[in-house]
């Protein structure tokens, strides 16, 4: 039988067809590859290379050296042009391969049989921009400006510029642009939105604005890009006013009208300060420009809505969506639900979450569990978080124990948040963050398990998990609570070992802390480290401050310091103004106690029943009868009902101005009141009585 005959190559026909018709770049590749090796005098359409070289840079750039490899191997060494070059050097850099660009650059004259051109230049520029290679970038700019056959041109600039802009480096982005106004180039308005945008990343709203204005001042017109820049800008710093300026100004503007993107960012803006009377001005003028709201707009609006508690206005945009088709993806639903929970509107969000069906993430989740909890319906958020569990499409993350945790540690349920707790230390604890170890030990320390906290704490550096400042202050607090200042202070010295700032909270724990275990030295010295740190006082430190100078006789200081208060507009509560008030009874200082008294009143800090006992005991104690009766009829006067504690004072200054049988008439209107005459109530008459030596009061019926 006769040997088989070798099957015949493929005709360059077969192959050409081969590569034009398949849906596959790679494919095709493969077929062109054939195609030279096969028959290596043909020499391919310049037409078909070019249209393989766009195919395979949109759909698989990292392919395309095998590609750029092939083109010198083709026998008639096709020449193209510099644009040819420029597709695979742009996919280079959009795919962030600037070794590739570089080296397709370096070798542009034997792959396409042309020299880089400035465009070439640049695209190697933005490569080494967008990967982040600042001193490559810089580096091949300063080869770039030596060239002397091609220099560089505005756009490299630009390039350079957002470079220095992504770098923070906005002072560097200005002197560049100070070079390009020495040169013979003129700046263009991409030239001053890329810095005006960069200022804006990094919070200098007053520089982005002289920027616009040095930009008019030059004749240099803005585009829509560069409005929506300033505007958005604007809105983020909270420059309102500022902002509308600039909408009136491209407004009249008759070369420009605002796009999509303009309206979502007027709305996005308006909607997060509660402009809601703008917004329907917005959305109506949007609608009348024929802008039809994208999906993108509505989520503006729901998110802005529900962020600004108008869930009302949200369920109006919900309806609008569903009217024109629309359907909510997850991150609306999510956001929805999370503005019906604060709202206290649960059953709308759970009626939503149920409607959701198989739309659900772990943030949806996270969001309807958050929100049970806050809503104290305990049972329904364990309900939900055992669903997740059996969930198959998405699992709990460290978010969900961390709410889990929280949540039932603040409804007090802290065996339960063990529980959560260790189940979530199964695999090495890697579901639990700071966030649960916090919650945790912050939950067992107000219930009075301290030992357990710092087993907890100890726990959290086993597994390498860093505390941060919440956990070092619940744990302080703890030691606080527990009369352990030593333990507290160990903990604060750790703390700063560690590299964890303290915040005002820990200093504010800690003075609090030294004044409740009589160390107010150490209290004052905290105080001068706290302000010395850059931290202002606040009225939770003045408050432990006052208490403690008051408890320890030091009036004239605390005084001194509630004045300091008053003057810098702090609002005191009603405690801070009792403790001075008591402070200043017990030693007698009623005038000052009075003028305290009074400014309460100015300061619209009513007084309650405690500071008018303890006024009106201060009273009598210093033999002030009258005011110490007229304080009485001022009780009754505001509304207030006396206790068996004004009872009782009143009592002993009847008494004590030997008015017995008034005190005894004042015990039948006690019980009038029903009110329950005490320990104290008794002794009191007793001993008035047995002083007088009228044994023959109806007081003794009484007993």
């Amino acid at each position: 039988m006769p040997d088989a005959k070798p099957a015949a190559a493929p005709s360059t026909s077969h192959l050409l067809t081969l590569i034009k018709t398949s849906t596959n770049p790679l494919t095709s590749l493969t077929h062109l590859t054939s195609l030279i090796a096969l028959h290596p005098r043909f020499t391919p359409p310049q037409s078909l290379l070019l249209h393989l070289l766009r195919r395979l840079s949109d759909a698989s750039p990292r392919h395309l050296p095998l590609l750029l490899r092939l083109l010198p191997s083709v026998p008639s060494r096709l020449k193209f042009s510099e644009s040819a070059a420029l597709i695979p050097l742009k996919a280079f850099s959009r795919a962030n391969l600037p070794d590739l660009a570089l080296s397709t650059f370096q070798n542009l004259p034997s792959i396409f049989r042309c020299s880089p051109g400035v465009k070439s230049h640049n695209l190697v520029l933005d490569a080494f921009v967008r990967a982040g290679q600042w001193n490559r970038a810089e580096s091949f700019f300063s080869f770039f400006c030596e060239n002397v056959s091609v220099k560089p041109n505005l756009q490299s600039y630009n390039i350079v510029i957002r470079g220095l802009i992504e770098q923070g480096k906005i002072e560097g982005a200005c002197e560049v642009l100070e070079r390009v106004h020495d040169s013979s180039l003129k700046p263009d308005c991409v030239t001053y939105s890329t810095l005006i945008n960069g200022c804006f990343k990094h919070g200098d709203s007053i520089k982005a604005l002289n920027l616009f204005d040095e930009m008019l001042k030059r004749d240099i017109l803005p585009d829509l890009v560069c409005y929506n820049v300033l505007i958005d800008g604007l809105f983020k710093e909270n420059e309102f006013d500022k902002a509308m300026q600039v909408w009136n100004r491209l407004e009249k503007d008759n070369k420009l009208t605002p796009n999509m993107r303009t309206y979502n960012i007027m709305l996005d803006g308006l909607t997060k300060i509660g402009k809601f009377d703008l917004v329907g001005n917005m959305w109506a003028r949007m609608v009348r420009n024929c802008n039809q709201p994208d999906l993108y707009t509505y989520g503006i609006l729901l998110n802005g809505l529900c962020e600004s508690g108008n869930v009302n206005g949200a369920s109006r945009i919900y309806s609008e969506m569903i009217k024109s088709g629309f359907s909510l993806d997850v991150v609306m639903y999510n956001c929805l639900i999370k503005g019906f929970c604060k709202a206290g509107r649960v059953k709308e969000s759970l009626k939503l979450w149920d409607s959701m069906g198989l739309k659900k993430n772990v943030i949806s989740y996270n969001t309807i569990i958050k929100g049970l909890f806050e809503n104290k319906m305990v049972n329904e958020a364990c309900f939900i978080w055992k669903k997740l569990k059996e969930e198959k499409s998405c699992c709990p993350n460290t978010v969900t124990y961390g709410i889990l945790i929280h949540g039932l540690c603040d409804n007090g349920l802290i065996s339960k948040a063990l529980s959560i707790f260790n189940e979530g230390l199964e695999n090495g604890g890697k579901k639990l963050d700071v966030v649960s170890y916090s919650s945790l030990i912050n939950g067992l320390c107000k219930d009075g398990r301290l030992e357990m906290a710092v087993s907890i704490y100890e726990q959290m550096e086993r597994n390498k998990c860093k505390p941060n400042s919440h956990v070092y202050n619940a744990l302080m607090n703890g030691y606080c609570q527990n009369n352990e200042i030593k333990n507290a202070l160990k903990l604060f010295d750790e703390m700063i070992l560690n590299n964890c700032v303290p915040t005002i909270v820990t200093y504010n724990i800690l003075i609090d802390g030294l004044c409740k275990a009589k160390k107010y030295q150490e209290a004052s010295v905290f105080t001068k480290e706290m302000i010395e740190r850059g931290f202002e006082p606040d009225i939770q430190t003045y408050s432990s401050l006052i208490k403690g100078l008051c408890r320890d006789d030091k009036l004239d200081a605390a005084l001194t310091i509630l004045h300091q208060v008053i003057d810098k507009g702090l609002k005191i509560d009603i405690r801070m103004y009792n403790i001075v008030i008591h402070g200043l009874c017990d030693a007698g200082k009623i005038n000052e106690a009075q003028s305290i008294f009074l400014i309460m009143k100015e300061k619209k800090c009513e007084p309650n029943l405690v500071t008018h006992n303890t006024l009106m005991d201060g009273l009598y104690k210093v033999g002030k009868f009258e005011k110490g009766l007229n304080l009485w009829d001022e009780i009754l006067d505001a509304g207030l009902k006396p206790d068996i504690k004004s009872y009782n004072i009143k009592m002993n200054g009847l008494c004590s101005f030997n008015k017995v049988d008034e005190a005894v008439k004042l015990l039948d209107e006690l019980l009038v009141e029903r009110i329950r005459p005490n320990f104290i109530t008794w002794n009191i008459l007793v001993k008035a009585v047995i002083k007088c030596g009228s044994i023959e009061s109806q007081l003794f019926n009484d007993i």
